[in-house]
C-alpha cells in the first residue's frame, strides 16, 4: 500500500488528487492542511498543521506527520509548495513529488518561463517600458495562479503604476484570441507521452469551472514536445496558451502539477494523478485515452461534519425512500453506509400494498433493513419507536416529524436534510 501525503489537501488541486486515488486499492491517502479548509470534509485521514508553508518549523511538522503515518510521498497541491518542497527535497523523509529545484522555479515565474523559451517562437511578445501608442497590453503577476491579479492595461498611467507596485508583473502583447489548457503526461524520463488540450468555457476566481475537450493542432502539439523536451517534466503537467491576432498560439505559463479540470481527462480515460505516482516510482505506463463526447462543470457542494450520535434510524418508505416511482439514490448510499456502519435500519410505513413486495420490485434487499413495522391503522409513528435506542427518524411528511420530535426528542429530518448525513470521506 502506496502512503501517499497531500498539503494542502483543501485546494482545487488537492481535492482532484483525492477524487482520482480515492478508490485506488493500492494508494491510501492522507489530507494535511494549515488552515481550516474544505479537506477535512474529503479526507478521512485529516489533519491541520499550525505551520505555513514558509515556516521556519513547516518542514519539521511535515516530517513528523511522515514518520507518524509512515508516508511514502509527498504530493504538493499548490504551485508555491511545489517550489518549496523542491527547495527542501533532501530534508523531506519521504519522496517529493516536484520537479527538480530550477525547473520548478522557471515554472513559478512567468518572466522566467518566458526567458527559458524566448527562442522557441511562441513566447508572447513582452513590453519592456511604458510608452505611448503600445496599449493595449497584458498584466500579470509573474508569481501566482489562475487569473488573480491579471488584467488588460490600457494606458501608460496604469502600466506605470503596476510597474511602481511593489509587485512583479509580466507585461505582454495582448492576446485577443481563444485560450486553452493542454493537459500533459509524461513518463519516469520526461518524454511526453500524451496531450488533452481542452477550452476553458466559463471562470470563476482564475479556475476553470467549465471546460470541454478540443483537438491538439500542430501548433499545441510542438508547443508541448518543446516544452517536454527542454523541462523534462515527470508525471502530469499542463501548460495554457492563447491566440494572438493572428490565430497563432502563444504560451501563458507552465504548471509542474495536477490541475483541478483534469477531471475531465480522467473521466476519458487518463488518471493523471496515479500515472504521475508511477513516473515518480519510475513504474512504467501507457496511455489510452477514450474519445468521446464530454463536458465537465463545476459548482460548489455541500458537505457537512454534524454530530448526531445514532445507531438506528427510522426510515419511511412512500415519498422518502421510494419517490415517483423509483428509489431515491441518497437514501440508498445512506442505507449501504449505514449497513458498513453497523447502524440499523427500521423501516416504518402506512404503504397500501405490501411493503415487502414494493422493495423487491424496487430492488431493494429486505436485509438493508433490521425490521419493517407497516402500520395499517391510525396509531402514530411515535408509539413504535423504542425509547432505549439512540435513534433519528427520516419521513417526508410535515406532520409525521412534528410528532416524533414532540413525543419522541430525536432528530428528524426530511429527505431535502439526508444529504448531511452522508460521510464521503475516504
Amino acid at each position: 500500500m502506496l502512503k501517499v501525503l497531500v498539503f494542502p489537501c483543501g485546494s482545487e488541486i488537492g481535492l482532484e488528487i483525492h477524487a482520482a486515488l480515492r478508490f485506488n486499492k493500492t494508494v491510501q491517502l492522507f489530507g494535511v492542511s494549515s488552515v481550516p479548509d474544505h479537506g477535512e470534509y474529503v479526507y478521512a485521514r485529516y489533519r491541520q498543521i499550525n505551520a505555513q508553508v514558509d515556516s521556519a518549523d513547516f518542514i519539521e511538522q511535515i516530517n513528523a506527520l511522515v514518520e507518524e503515518w509512515g508516508i511514502d510521498m509527498v504530493m504538493p497541491a499548490h504551485d508555491s509548495v511545489i517550489l518549496a518542497l523542491a527547495e527542501r527535497r533532501a530534508d523531506v523523509r519521504a519522496m517529493v513529488i516536484a520537479p527538480e529545484l530550477e525547473v520548478a522555479r522557471v515554472c513559478r515565474n512567468k518572466n522566467s518561463t518566458y526567458a527559458r523559451f524566448a527562442d522557441s517562437g511562441f513566447v508572447p511578445r513582452t513590453i519592456a517600458e511604458p510608452a505611448p501608442g503600445i496599449y493595449p497590453i497584458f498584466a500579470k503577476p509573474a508569481v501566482g495562479q489562475g487569473s488573480q491579479g491579471a488584467e488588460r492595461v490600457l494606458d501608460l498611467a496604469r502600466h506605470e503604476q503596476l510597474l511602481h507596485s511593489g509587485v512583479e508583473y509580466v507585461f505582454s502583447e495582448y492576446l485577443p484570441g481563444d485560450e486553452c489548457t493542454v493537459d500533459c503526461i509524461s513518463d519516469a524520463s520526461g518524454a511526453l507521452l500524451h496531450i488533452s488540450p481542452r477550452v476553458r468555457e466559463r471562470i470563476k476566481s482564475g479556475i476553470s469551472v467549465a471546460t470541454r475537450p478540443v483537438s491538439a493542432g500542430p501548433q499545441i502539439r510542438a508547443i508541448a514536445e518543446r516544452i517536454a523536451e527542454v523541462l523534462r517534466l515527470r508525471g502530469a503537467w499542463f501548460f495554457q496558451v492563447k491566440q494572438n491576432t493572428g490565430g497563432n498560439w502563444r504560451l501563458l505559463e507552465i504548471a509542474p502539477r495536477i490541475a483541478g479540470s483534469m477531471a475531465l481527462s480522467r473521466n476519458r480515460g487518463i488518471n493523471y494523478a496515479l500515472l504521475t505516482l508511477y513516473a515518480y516510482q519510475g513504474v512504467p505506463f501507457s496511455v489510452h485515452a477514450q474519445d468521446f463526447p464530454i463536458r465537465l462543470d463545476r459548482a460548489l457542494a455541500n458537505r457537512f461534519r454534524v454530530e448526531h450520535d445514532y445507531d438506528c434510524v427510522y426510515l419511511d418508505l412512500d415519498d422518502t425512500l421510494i419517490v415517483e416511482g423509483r428509489v431515491n439514490p441518497m437514501l440508498a448510499a445512506l442505507l449501504y453506509q449505514w449497513l458498513a456502519q453497523n447502524v440499523a435500519v427500521v423501516l416504518v410505513t402506512r404503504h397500501a400494498q405490501c411493503p415487502r413486495q414494493t422493495l423487491q420490485h424496487y430492488r431493494l434487499a429486505e436485509s438493508l433493513f433490521e425490521d419493517i413495522l407497516h402500520i395499517q391503522d391510525g396509531t402514530s409513528k411515535s408509539r413504535v419507536i423504542d425509547p432505549r435506542r439512540r435513534a433519528i427518524f427520516i419521513d417526508d411528511s410535515w406532520r409525521e416529524r412534528l410528532d416524533v420530535s414532540r413525543e419522541c426528542g430525536i432528530p428528524v429530518f426530511d429527505i431535502d436534510a439526508v444529504e448531511q448525513l452522508l460521510d464521503a470521506r475516504s
